[in-house]
């Protein structure tokens, strides 16, 4: 390939990673079944999609799920700062408890995502029936949500809950404050994706390698 086409080549690879969307690499949340009554939300708290059964500290505000069964579908968003939620995490990664209640009816998480400050970091997609209750009593999580990206204390981090099939009571999400006992829920490894402006000084320092190879070779 002629220097002339090798540097067009750089241009095009470079206009391509600039302009592609972050979300495309998007980590993937994990979804683990817990088995026993290990965490209720009335101990490891805050919710941050809840019925009005949560207990929540002094500030934290809970987004409201649809209450009672018969519920067909919902797409809910919640979003804080980073700090509120360091502050309740005592340095562990960040983990969430799914409280399911169903009529032996299993029902359907379709989505749950978490974004940092407007671009979308992780994603759990899912299939009809995948969240069948485990768990009995209230408020105790038949599942936990994990392998989330890390977020500073000034982000703004979002989560969406996109539910099917609701048919008994009030799905919870909350948060659990330190590393949760289960051994098979540690995060896998996210992976960091640059920047557009570091891919623009990537690009440059390649276009200005090309032409200075071009210089040299006339």
């Amino acid at each position: 390939m002629s220097l002339k086409k090798l540097g067009a080549a750089f241009v095009v690879v470079l206009s391509m990673l600039v302009v592609a969307p972050k979300t495309a690499s998007a980590a993937t949340i994990t979804l683990t079944a817990v088995v026993g009554n290990l965490y209720q939300q009335t101990v490891q708290n805050p919710c941050i999609f809840s019925n009005p059964s949560c207990a929540q500290p002094a500030g934290f505000v809970a987004t409201p799920v649809p209450n009672g069964g018969g519920v067909e579908d919902w797409n809910i968003t919640a979003s804080y700062t980073g700090s509120q939620l360091l502050d309740l995490l005592d340095g562990g990664s960040l983990f969430l408890g799914l409280d399911i209640n169903e009529n032996n009816d299993p029902q359907t998480l379709l989505g749950f995502q978490m974004s940092i400050n407007g671009i979308l970091t992780d994603t759990y997609v899912g299939s009809t029936g995948n969240v069948p209750a485990g768990n009995n009593g209230n408020g105790y999580a038949d599942y936990l949500l994990g392998g989330f990206s890390t977020f500073d204390g000034d982000d703004t981090v979002m989560f969406r809950f996109i539910f099917d099939d609701a048919n008994d009571g009030t799905e919870n999400v909350f948060l659990l404050a330190g590393p949760p006992n289960c051994p098979d829920c540690e995060p896998t490894p996210n992976t960091t994706v640059p920047e557009p402006a570091s891919m623009v000084l990537l690009g440059t320092g390649l276009l200005a390698a090309v032409r200075l190879r071009r210089k040299k070779t006339s």
